[in-house]
């Protein structure tokens, strides 16, 4: 399996991946490579920006990224977007 069919088999068994996720789970080193992959390929990937705290309190942002197949994946997209960007994660 290559890193695009692996990225799309993570994406339809865990919705969203952020770049650490994907370095952990997968072993891919340039998500933002394989993303811009597979959007020339056709398909729908959406992302933005959430925080999170370091372990010395410095606020760090970084993107989720979500592959959208369908009008109920732009729904479920926008929910967690609207719930998760204001939010600093500890």
């Amino acid at each position: 399996m290559n890193q695009k069919e692996q990225l799309i088999k993570y994406f339809k068994e865990n919705f969203s991946i952020t770049t650490l996720e994907c370095m952990q789970k997968l072993m891919i080193l340039d998500l933002q490579g394989i993303i811009r992959d597979l959007k020339d390929d056709g398909h729908t990937i959406e992302s933005f920006y959430i925080s999170r705290k370091n372990m010395y309190g410095d606020i760090k942002k970084f993107k989720r990224y979500y592959l959208i197949k369908s009008p109920y994946d732009h729904v479920q997209f926008q929910r967690e977007k609207e719930v998760l960007r204001g939010i600093v994660l500890e």
